[in-house]
């Protein structure tokens, strides 16, 4: 079995999954507004009360792996190391990550994490290279802070935009359900009809190409918004002050569906692939730590819409979109170059792993060699002394 296929499919159906439950907000939307918010509120709650029964049934079949502890704690420690001192000057020299190895502390005679207080040190040298990995690895992630905010579509400015337009008593909030729909009709075509096909054509489509190409219909995905809100202030009544005007511009507001479509199909190829990268690139002790600041870039990108909010207004509603898509075109094209060799560091990293792991089982089976020999040594010692003494009494 190829275990890379195996994650590539797996991360696919639990997005797949994920869009799903988002599918059903399209009935809560109608129930508010028909039949009222308890039902909006309760729908949701007898989905997760299913979810509650279905873990209880097969819990007895799921492997329980013991609880590893959080490495969070271990890795505030570090930090605060490496950042002690002239920590600039260790930057420029690449030796940021080397001050808080254990066997260099020790060399500069730090017995402790804090001498005052005599806390001790509870990493090890392997701790800190891993530390240095992932934050490494993490910085990949920022450039889906750009891709968050064309997926967005600016917070509310595309539920505005909807509402310009000619929407014959359809909610303006209705059109976003079409994000979940898109990827729940074209992640099965993906994973069992378009990436077969180039696997028989010998085509090899590898991690970076699918997240450029997510990346890029982001980023097409803005200058669509902005070319729909280009033709609004071209066509409302009140020209460029559409937003607020009170009639509407004559344009169906179901064009909206093309902006979800585009930003839902980026989704397919660069939220996979991430939630992917963000697994299998991360040391064993650190995967929840990696998985969590790819979250992250998702409130990066929610506190830079609201630093935005402000402009967000007519006339100048073109303006944002069209200088996202710009950006997000040109990060597009630089997240290629940089990362055009990424399966093949990932492939060594696999190997730096693997020879990690087997150096750890080969120490540990040393000591457990030591240690026998040692008990073994003191048994004799034990069982001389007891003849010596059994000898005295005789």
């Amino acid at each position: 079995m190829d275990r890379d296929k195996s994650m590539e499919g797996v991360t696919m159906i639990f997005y797949w999954a994920i869009n799903i439950g988002a599918f059903f907000s399209l009935a809560t939307t109608y129930s508010a507004r028909n039949v009222g918010y308890y039902l909006a509120f309760l729908a949701p709650g007898l989905m997760y009360l299913i979810v509650c029964v279905v873990m209880v049934i097969i819990g007895s079949k799921i492997d329980h792996l013991p609880p590893q502890g959080s490495i969070l704690g271990n890795v505030c420690k570090v930090l605060s190391v490496c950042f002690r001192g002239n920590f600039i000057k260790r930057i420029r020299r690449k030796e940021f990550w080397d001050f808080a190895y254990p066997t260099n502390m020790q060399n500069r005679g730090e017995t402790y994490y804090k001498t005052k207080k005599q806390k001790p040190i509870t990493w090890v040298d392997q701790d800190v290279k891993n530390f240095h990995a992932t934050f490494l690895q993490c910085g990949m992630f920022l450039y889906w802070v750009i891709f968050n905010l064309s997926d967005s579509g600016l917070g509310s400015a595309l539920n505005a935009q909807a509402g310009a337009m000619t929407t014959k008593n359809v909610p303006n909030d209705l059109f976003s359900n079409f994000n979940p729909l898109v990827i729940i009709v074209l992640i099965p075509l993906l994973e069992k009809v378009i990436y077969p096909t180039f696997e028989r054509l010998g085509i090899e489509v590898k991690s970076v190409h699918k997240i450029s190409f997510g990346f890029f219909l982001g980023s097409m995905t803005s200058m669509t918004a902005a070319l729909i809100q280009w033709r609004i202030y071209e066509t409302s009544p009140c020209g460029y002050h559409a937003t607020t005007c009170d009639d509407v511009s004559p344009i169906s507001a179901w064009v909206e569906v093309s902006v979800y479509a585009l930003a839902a199909a980026g989704e397919c190829f660069c939220m996979t692939q991430a939630y992917e990268l963000s697994y299998t690139r991360a040391p064993e002790n650190s995967k929840s730590l990696v998985t969590a600041l790819f979250l992250l870039t998702n409130s990066f990108s929610a506190a830079i819409e609201e630093a935005i909010t402000g402009a967000l207004v007519d006339p100048h509603l073109i303006w944002p979109f069209t200088a996202l898509a710009c950006i997000g075109f040109v990060s597009t094209v630089v997240f290629l170059i940089q990362y055009w060799n990424l399966d093949k560091v990932m492939a060594q990293e696999a190997l730096d792993r693997e020879h990690a792991k087997q150096e750890k089982l080969l120490r540990e089976q040393q000591q457990g060699n030591e240690l026998t020999d040692q008990l073994g040594v003191d048994s004799v010692s034990v069982s001389t002394n007891n003849y010596d003494n059994l000898g005295r009494r005789i």
